[in-house]
């Protein structure tokens, strides 16, 4: 699986489906903590945080360019979010299913339940759990959209930007 799926996978954002930002739930404005973990994996996940406004909610909507997502169904029912997609993920067919709950303002939390025909590098499904908690403001300097991963084993605290911004670019032609 590449990086970036893995990475995008685990902060749940491979597999929310697209639906209308008027119907979703919104998050406060500042910088939010999202702690995920994968169950096959023995627990392992990650921690995130990231500064978030209205604009950078409404990326978690719109269909990636690559997705090829089908079968997306969505619904609210009091404090739930409830999702479902079918999509082709690196030659596998990927079925989410999800729950998310809490305000959304300041916390939620969720499970995504996800099953690959064929496997996909070996795995026949996962079980990710995410739990999202609102901390402030955004810090100076901070963009909405900045991500910083907290701690990853052996990484230490890695900012998303800056690692974009210094990674070799292609020739052009």
């Amino acid at each position: 699986m590449h990086k970036p799926c893995v990475i995008a996978l685990l902060a749940g954002a491979c597999a929310l489906p697209a639906v209308a930002a008027d119907d979703l739930p919104k998050r406060d404005p500042g910088v939010w903590e999202m702690k995920t973990a994968l169950a096959e994996m023995g627990g392992m996940g990650m921690t995130m945080q990231t500064c978030v406004d209205d604009s950078v909610d409404e990326l978690f909507v719109q269909p990636d360019e690559d997705s090829q997502c089908t079968d997306q169904s969505y619904r609210r029912e009091g404090n739930r979010v409830i999702f479902q997609a079918t999509c082709r993920v690196e030659g596998s067919t990927a079925r989410f299913s999800g729950v998310f709950s809490g305000d959304f303002r300041r916390s939620y939390r969720g499970e995504i339940r996800t099953t690959y025909t064929p496997p996909l590098e070996g795995m026949a499904s996962t079980t990710m759990t995410m739990d999202a908690r609102w901390l402030g403001a955004c810090k100076p300097g901070q963009r909405p959209g900045d991500v910083i991963m907290m701690g990853m084993p052996g990484m230490g605290d890695i900012n998303i930007e800056e690692m974009m911004k210094n990674l070799p670019q292609a020739p052009r032609r």
